[in-house]
């Protein structure tokens, strides 16, 4: 793969080469030019010019390089002013004139150095990727983009390669010279060609005669990654300190993406398994409601039961078969696309209400409603699903002969949709986990997610639920659902 690159020296320079140190560099240089000037020339005081070479020092940031500075300018003018009173013809004159100069240069650099170290401290800007970067089509082709970007490189060549050494020995690789070494060294010791190079790990970075850089990534599960750098404008270690950090990085993305490929297979797999253990079930209901409605002619007492049983087996694997599907679908981050729309849950409890009615009259459990018309934003589907968990579990923990109260009301901006029952209640140690995934009430059998279910749709409208049960002779657990009211004007 080949592409080009933009060169980005100015980034590279801004990381690499602090702003202390050039300036640093140029007061010294420019503090003794000015010294060595005054004392050669006494009748000129050109150290004058030094409370204006100290402010110039505060562009640096730096409290300590001010104050080195002041130290150098104060001293230096010091010394220049007592020679120049040695040999002046009028020393008192001299004298004055000497001491007010360093007086001003002390004043200035302690005011200079007194507001650098005040001054906030400066954060450089973010460097701020070309979108083309960002929309590489995988991660090593990111990182790969990246980094040539980072280190000004003019083009940059990638190979996906088994032996990092057997590539390594068709190049024309070089040692680097060390980068304070003096010409004469430079001379004597010339770049001289590698006999064979080291294995390969990522961060590496090789030079060739032709100014480029060789270095490779480990892309998780494919192997090494070799990346040519076409003349890069950046140093060696710069290099290496970028692809080190890319390949943290690396490794991350494509561990991301592997966690999203699994989660990706296992929704297809629930998916499958949930539409497919819908038709059997859907058809035993089906003949066990038919037998039941005397089509296949008369039957026992205890055959009769034995379908209800059956029916209703079936019905809980149906529940639990649509649970499956839209838990799937919010675990592996990708519900519907589908927008909003105005949902009124009155409409919704009571639909709900009424599919719940046959089991609640198995159990002799009845209904007491008071609902308010309270309209959110969200789908019905997911919102009777999360009331129906409610509703089923109210239903199956409540005592036989009793009844379930069930309220929509509104307050504060918020819909509150309250579901009460007089069943066992969940114990204390047990409710801080009540609504994580794949935990029971411990009320009774159960999935284990119905309640999570209900948590995360829940959360996906901007809402909460929540359990709480009052302390009276006969205590009441309530299950609420709380979801922001929609804004209709």
């Amino acid at each position: 793969m080949n592409a080009r690159v933009t060169s980005n020296a100015d980034v590279v320079r801004q990381w690499e080469q602090p702003a202390a140190a050039p300036v640093w560099r140029a007061g010294l240089i420019t503090t003794a030019a000015l010294l060595l000037a005054d004392l050669l020339l006494p009748d000129h005081p050109l150290s004058a010019a030094l409370p204006v070479l100290l402010a110039l020092t505060a562009i640096a940031g730096s409290a300590r390089l001010s104050g080195q500075m002041t130290a150098l300018a104060t001293i230096g003018s010091v010394l220049v002013g007592a020679a120049d009173v040695m040999r002046s013809p009028d020393p008192t004159g001299t004298l004055t004139l000497r001491l007010g100069l360093s007086l001003l240069i002390l004043v200035t650099g302690t005011a200079v150095t007194w507001w650098t170290r005040r001054a906030p401290p400066q954060t450089p800007p973010p460097v701020l990727l070309p979108d083309r970067l960002r929309a590489a089509a995988t991660p090593a082709e990111r990182a790969t983009q990246t980094l040539a970007y980072l280190a000004g490189a003019r083009a940059v060549d990638t190979h996906r390669v088994d032996d990092v050494q057997a590539w390594l020995a068709r190049l024309d690789l070089i040692e680097e010279r060390p980068p304070r070494r003096s010409r004469l060294e430079a001379l004597r010791l010339p770049a001289r060609r590698l006999p064979l190079p080291e294995p390969a790990t990522p961060g590496g970075v090789w030079r060739t005669a032709q100014g480029d850089a060789v270095l490779t990534l480990s892309v998780p599960g494919q192997g090494h990654l070799l990346i040519h750098l076409t003349r890069p404008s950046a140093p060696t270690h710069f290099i290496a300190d970028a692809a080190q950090i890319l390949q943290m990085q690396l490794e991350r993305a494509t561990l991301f993406e592997q966690v999203q490929v699994q989660r990706e297979l296992l929704r297809d797999l629930v998916y499958a398994f949930s539409h497919d253990l819908r038709t059997p079930i859907t058809a035993n209901i089906l003949h066990a409601e038919a037998a039941l409605g005397g089509v296949y002619g008369p039957l026992s007492d205890a055959l009769a039961q034995t379908l209800r049983h059956a029916q209703e087996a079936n019905r809980d694997l149906l529940t639990v078969s649509d649970q499956l599907m839209l838990l799937a679908e919010y675990e592996s981050g990708d519900p519907t696309g589908e927008p909003s729309v105005l949902v009124n849950l009155e409409s919704v409890v009571r639909r709900v209400v009424a599919d719940v009615q046959i089991r609640a009259a198995q159990r002799q459990v009845s209904f007491e409603l008071n609902l308010s018309a309270c309209h959110v934003l969200g789908h019905a589907y997911d919102l009777r699903r999360a009331t129906q968990n409610l509703l089923e579990n109210a239903v199956k923990f409540s005592p036989e002969g009793h009844f379930v109260r069930v309220t929509i009301h509104g307050a504060g901006g918020w819909a509150h949709v309250e579901v009460m029952d007089q069943g066992p209640g969940v114990p204390e140690d047990r409710r801080a986990q009540l609504f994580q995934r794949y935990r029971t009430s411990t009320r009774g059998s159960g999935t284990g997610f119905g309640l999570y279910l209900t948590r995360r749709i829940a959360e996906r409208y901007g809402g909460t639920v929540t359990y709480g049960r009052d302390a009276t002779d006969l205590p009441w657990s309530t299950f609420a659902l709380h979801l922001p009211l929609a804004n209709q004007h």
